[in-house]
């Protein structure tokens, strides 16, 4: 990909601190690589409209403000307020677990717990939405996270896109004229001053709301309950320092390396630590590497739930945190907080595809 890549963790820390010229905004810009501009903007006008308004994907003032805005919304009495849902729908999936047969733990548990928590969140219907929201998930991450993506992936991520807008648009509509208590009402009424958001922009926010919130959650659940099951020791541990539930998730997230990487945009010529980096050159932080430095986590290859671990990279530190951090580790805690309780172990039948 003709990239810088930056793997130390206190590299990847300096990164993320905001004091470096690297720009977040990804897109389009990344995908002017793969297709002339004009062209991009015929074959996938809602994506390059919306998507740019991600979050994630801005700088400066316009990210501060949206950023403040959507913090507002998406606020710690919200996620908490979800507590309840999770712990029994975790309980239900858990319930369906058959203890003699093999099961296809991915589709058949890890995505009915995220996927309907966001929906559940966002206010809509997971028996309507759930399916559907796979889809949407796929179409985003295949086309965004690889640096030359296909043009048939192009197509399949306006498609997506097209449909979710479709969706968000109705809902905000109705939100408007009925609140309700979920995100899609707090972003609607959320305020900071004379700020608010534009429709565009509220658009923009669930878009990445609903696939970040969701994919990234679903890989953790299996690729968690992999290194659970091949490490035994930790599986009791949890089992039996649950008020330690937090701390094992932060370790669990660390070792499995819920988050790769996060790209960025080098905005002009500078030097750092002895490299120079030119305008537009492409810097991948490796938050995974970061996160198995040895001078940041000894014996880093191993999953300790007794360590320290208030340094992990997972969220991506700095003024563009995760936003959606709370959630995911709601979820992932009381998650395998209950299968620890629940089961003595696991048993992979075959290594995952």
């Amino acid at each position: 990909p003709q990239c810088w890549i930056v793997s130390g963790h206190a590299e990847v820390l300096e990164g993320f601190s905001g004091g470096l010229p690297l720009s977040n905004t990804q897109m389009p810009q990344a995908l002017y690589r793969v297709m002339e501009p004009e062209a991009l903007h015929r074959r996938i006008p809602n994506a390059v409209r919306y998507m740019p308004l991600t979050v994630q994907n801005l700088d400066g003032p316009t990210h501060a403000r949206i950023r403040k805005l959507v913090v507002k919304a998406f606020n710690r009495r919200l996620v908490e307020s979800l507590r309840p849902y999770v712990q029994e729908r975790t309980r239900q999936l858990l319930a369906k677990v058959p203890t003699d047969t093999p099961i296809e733990f991915n589709e058949g548990v890890a995505r009915m717990l995220p996927g309907a928590v966001i929906l559940k969140l966002l206010g809509l219907d997971p028996d309507k939405y759930l399916q559907r929201l796979k889809g949407w998930s796929d179409g985003v991450t295949i086309a965004l996270t690889t640096f030359n993506p296909r043009p048939e992936w192009l197509d399949q991520l306006e498609v997506v896109v097209s449909d979710m807008v479709e969706v968000f648009r109705e809902a905000i509509a109705k939100r408007r004229e009925q609140p309700s208590d979920d995100l899609i009402s707090e972003l609607v009424t959320a305020v900071d001053g004379d700020a608010r958001f534009s429709e565009d922009e509220m658009i923009g926010t669930l878009l990445i709301g609903i696939t970040a919130g969701h994919d990234t959650t679903v890989n953790s659940l299996s690729l968690g309950l992999q290194a659970l099951a091949n490490h035994p020791e930790a599986w009791s541990y949890w089992r039996e320092h649950p008020e330690r539930g937090l701390a094992c998730t932060n370790e669990l997230m660390r070792y499995i390396a819920m988050s790769t990487a996060m790209p960025r945009i080098v905005a002009e010529d500078f030097e750092w630590r002895g490299r120079h980096l030119k305008q537009g050159q492409l810097v991948m932080l490796m938050i995974a590497g970061g996160n198995r430095d040895p001078g940041a986590f000894p014996q880093p290859e191993r999953l300790d739930f007794s360590r320290p671990n208030d340094t992990v990279l997972t969220f991506g530190p700095g003024i563009h945190h995760c936003i959606g951090h709370l959630l995911a580790k709601l979820q992932l805690q009381e998650f395998f907080g209950a299968l620890t309780q629940t089961f003595a172990g696991a048993h992979l039948v075959q290594p995952p595809q």
